[in-house]
């Protein structure tokens, strides 16, 4: 059944199972097939994403420059909130299924009594099933990258594993909801059983998710699907949504989520703006059940390193004609103009750059930067003038920016990497890698023009002369450039034809004027012998 399972499931690979040095996370497979855990500057590499980038796409046409722009998009570089995020999510997951090792003697007997205390047919809890998972909350103003965030930290994990026997599973790693519009439970379950659905091959929403099903018989078996499948963590995003529930439907989604965690054993991560919090701080145990590995609150960047290795990461990404060298003024004006919010960051990067191409300026300015967030962030600007502000009175209009007033959520004193210094090494590190990449590219033009015969010295000078003249050129075209050098260089001098005398050319230029041809001109003025002479006896 699972080699039918493992040819029909694309986005599933075979559990390959990794030494654990915890004694926590040994003998329990479901977290042995989980990736190593990552350091920070593993994590820093893992997450980062810069996608292909080429300068000569600089000297395209417009209309192909444009459809470069939305590259940005793609663009991801962590920073330390997101290497702390990911540490965080680390910990969740594995946590977890430390309460759920398939080979332990009790875990047929918890997945029955979890079933029946789902059923309400039972009070008792497994206690080694609440006691390891737990859950946080990750809240942050619109447009800060948390959705971004965690789907690049996501990305990091399969989302399904296949255990083959004796275990015999598929392990579920990661399910991501989204908090429906109308804060429906009932919606939540039916996406859930689609999303189950479309990763298994399964029938659970026919068989469980029609609208005639009672919302707590979806709840009885969407723990049951989660605890059958192994899910390491639920990830509910919108959470802020809750707020337009109807009868009390935010107070029975977030029981939910803690009878999944407590009794159930899923870890649930909840991700929302700052409105999210009226639902979350309802009452003290709600919040302290959304805080199982703490808090996390992103609001607006603040300048420093952490703004200066996002934009100085995101500047190399030009396709105007004139590259612009990021100063500190183009700095701060991007950071005024954006108020340290990524989304409308890059967006206003992005914007500058068409318009700069689009008048035919091809540069960007300071003036250009603050114009394009006048003209095309207006539906923003409110807001952002209200955070420039600085004054609690307009920054309360809009919940979703609404600043927590708690002490500063992010300490990374005590594990923190220079980031600044890791990025330069990787340039470093990429540049001796060019390097070395242009030295072997050499050799072997060098070697390929020796192999047709030609002269050594010469196959080092064409082969040098050439790579310093076009570094990006593939190996065929340097060798196809240095065959032509060589054949200039080869080429016989060809000497230039003596000039004719000047008091020569007179006297032609004199024979002329009396019709007389070049020949008799200089035969009469003996400077040529008659041939008959020669025979004159």
């Amino acid at each position: 059944m699972n080699d039918q399972l493992e040819m029909g499931l694309s986005n599933a690979q075979v559990a390959k199972y990794h030494q654990q040095e915890l004694p926590d996370f040994q003998g329990n497979p479901l977290i042995g097939a989980l990736p190593p855990i990552f350091s920070l500057e593993e994590a820093f590499d893992e997450l980062s994403y810069h996608p292909d980038y080429d300068e000569k796409e600089r000297m395209l046409s417009p209309h192909l420059r444009y459809h470069a722009i939305p590259r940005l998009q793609r663009f991801f570089q962590p920073v330390m909130q997101h290497l702390d995020l990911e540490q965080r999510f680390s910990r969740l997951l594995r946590y977890g299924y430390v309460g759920r090792n398939p080979l332990s003697p009790g875990y047929t007997r918890q997945l029955n009594e979890a079933h029946q205390v789902m059923k309400g047919q039972a009070q008792a809890v497994p206690y080694d099933i609440r006691s390891t998972a737990s859950s946080f909350t990750l809240m942050g103003f619109s447009g800060i990258g948390k959705t971004t965030a965690i789907e690049r930290i996501l990305s990091l994990y399969p989302q399904l594993i296949i255990h083959k026997h004796p275990i015999n599973l598929t392990q579920i790693v990661w399910l991501k909801l989204n908090c429906p519009h109308d804060g429906s439970l009932k919606s939540l379950c039916m996406d859930f059983f689609l999303k189950i659905d479309r990763l298994l091959g399964t029938n659970y929403y026919d068989r469980f998710g029609s609208k005639r099903n009672s919302i707590s018989s979806m709840v009885t078996r969407m723990g049951q699907i989660a605890r059958l499948h192994c899910i390491g963590a639920l990830i509910i995003d919108e959470i802020q949504h809750l707020l337009t529930a109807k009868d009390s439907g935010s107070e029975k989604m977030m029981n939910f989520f803690v009878t999944l965690v407590n009794e159930i054993g899923i870890p649930v991560m909840m991700i929302g703006t700052m409105r999210a919090r009226s639902v979350l701080q309802q009452d003290f145990r709600q919040a302290r059940r959304g805080s199982g590995q703490g808090d996390m609150v992103w609001q607006q960047m603040k300048k420093g390193d952490d703004w200066d290795v996002l934009v100085e990461s995101m500047w190399e990404y030009q396709w105007i004609e004139n590259r612009v060298e990021l100063t500190r003024d183009l700095n701060e004006t991007l950071y005024d103009q954006s108020q340290g919010i990524v989304d409308i960051a890059v967006k206003l990067f992005a914007l500058s750059q068409g318009r700069a191409i689009e008048t035919e300026a091809e540069t960007i300015t300071p003036a250009m930067i603050r114009k394009v967030a006048s003209d095309d962030l207006k539906l923003v600007q409110p807001m952002l003038k209200a955070l420039k502000s600085g004054l609690p009175s307009e920054i309360e209009k809009y919940e979703d920016i609404m600043p927590m007033d708690i002490e500063e959520y992010l300490q990374y004193r005590s594990h923190n990497i220079d980031i600044k210094a890791t990025i330069q090494k990787k340039k470093e590190k990429r540049a001796e890698e060019r390097q070395k990449q242009q030295s072997s590219v050499l050799e072997k033009v060098i070697l390929a023009l020796i192999g047709l015969d030609m002269d050594a010295n010469l196959s080092e000078k064409a082969a040098t002369n050439v790579l310093k003249r076009f570094p990006d050129s593939s190996q065929a075209e340097l060798m196809q450039k240095a065959l032509t050098y060589i054949e200039e260089q080869q080429k016989p001098k060809i000497k230039k034809k003596a000039t004719i005398p000047n008091h020569l050319q007179n006297l032609i230029n004199q024979g002329k004027k009396k019709k007389r041809s070049a020949y008799e001109s200089l035969l009469d003025s003996n400077y040529i012998k008659n041939p008959l002479d020669e025979f004159v006896i």
